[in-house]
C-alpha cells in the first residue's frame, strides 16, 4: 500500500508537459483586377492552374469536387497537403482549409467595383514568418492580376 501511495505522489508531482502551441500568423492582402467579378471567381476555382501564379506550388491534383492534393516547396522543403474547399459563394467568396501548417486556412473575397473591375482580397492563417507571408501574398496577387488581365486582353480562345 505504501509503495502505491509513493508511486501516486510521484505521478502527481511530476512536471506537466507544456501544450504544443503553434504560432499562427494572419495576413490579408488585396488587389484590383480589371475583370468582371464572375470571370475572377471562375479563375479562382481553377485550382489546377494555381502553379501558374503561385510560385511555391509545384503541383495540384483534384481528388474530388472539393478536395485537392497540393505539392509545394516552402523554404526548400517539399510539403504535401490536402486542401478542402469549405465554402463557395458564387461571385463573392471561396474558403479553404489545408492539412498543412504553412497555409492552414484562408478565404478569397471578391468585391465587384464600378467599371467592371473586382477587388480580390486574400486572407490566410499560416506559420510562415509574417514578413515572408506578406511578400508572398502580394506577389501571388500581382501574378494573378497579370494572368487574368493578360488572358482577357488576348480575347477568347478559338
Amino acid at each position: 500500500m505504501r509503495a502505491a501511495q509513493q508511486e501516486l505522489r510521484r505521478y502527481q508531482n511530476r512536471p506537466k508537459a507544456a501544450p504544443n502551441f503553434i504560432d499562427l500568423n494572419t495576413d490579408s492582402q488585396s488587389i484590383v483586377v480589371n475583370a468582371p467579378v464572375s470571370e475572377v471567381y471562375h479563375r479562382c476555382l481553377r485550382f489546377e492552374e494555381f502553379p501558374a501564379f503561385i510560385s511555391s506550388i509545384k503541383k495540384i491534383e483534384r481528388v474530388g469536387d472539393t478536395r485537392f492534393s497540393c505539392t509545394s516547396i516552402i523554404n526548400g522543403e517539399e510539403i504535401k497537403s490536402d486542401v478542402l474547399v469549405m465554402m463557395r459563394v458564387p461571385d463573392r467568396r471561396i474558403a479553404w482549409q489545408a492539412a498543412s501548417e504553412h497555409f492552414r486556412v484562408g478565404v478569397i473575397v471578391l468585391d465587384p467595383l464600378s467599371g467592371g473591375s473586382t477587388r480580390v482580397t486574400v486572407k490566410v492563417r499560416s506559420i510562415i514568418d509574417p514578413l515572408m507571408l506578406t511578400r508572398a501574398l502580394r506577389q501571388y496577387l500581382r501574378n494573378f492580376k497579370r494572368l487574368v488581365e493578360g488572358d482577357l486582353a488576348r480575347g477568347p480562345l478559338s
